[in-house]
């Protein structure tokens, strides 16, 4: 069964609830999974962003901050982005996107890992409703692997 999509579906906050490798099934952890990290996927009419973290990043006080070396300060600016194996811990892109029978293709404009400004993301949307997003997409292109994103809807 075919999903028809429209702009009127997307708009709001969606909150990612899991991830999951489509080949195996299995649950893929880090900053694209709500076990162990937070993203929230975002649209208007005509602009999408999103925005995600792993749970337990570090948290420095602006006074401790302050209190750190020029080159410690670069340092612990790095570490909430990337951890110790540097893997991304901080996601954020936005950009605009359209909408093709049951496709969006997110292309952004904007993006913390600036290789992926002007790619088009074509994501299949396999269930939407007004509480809950189901898509599949190959992410990340460097080792695209084909994910099943679960969504809440927040707003």
């Amino acid at each position: 069964m075919t999903v028809v999509v429209t702009v009127d579906d997307l708009i709001g906050t969606w909150e990612l609830v899991s991830t999951k490798d489509v080949k195996t099934g299995e649950a893929i952890s880090g900053v694209n999974d709500a076990s162990t990290g937070i993203a929230w996927e975002q649209y208007t009419r005509s602009h999408y962003m999103v925005i995600g973290m792993t749970r337990g990043r570090s948290v420095t006080s602006l006074a401790d901050f302050a209190k750190l070396s020029p080159e410690e300060q670069v340092k612990t600016n790095y570490a909430r982005v990337w951890n110790e194996k540097n893997e991304q811990i901080f996601v954020a892109h936005g950009g605009t996107y359209t909408v093709e029978g049951d496709t969006i293709h997110l292309i952004p404009t904007m993006a913390l890992n600036t290789n992926i400004i002007g790619v088009d993301f074509a994501v299949k949307v396999i269930r939407l409703n007004k509480r809950t997003l189901v898509s599949q997409g190959e992410y990340p292109p460097s080792n695209p692997t084909t994910r099943e994103l679960t969504f809440r809807r927040l707003k």
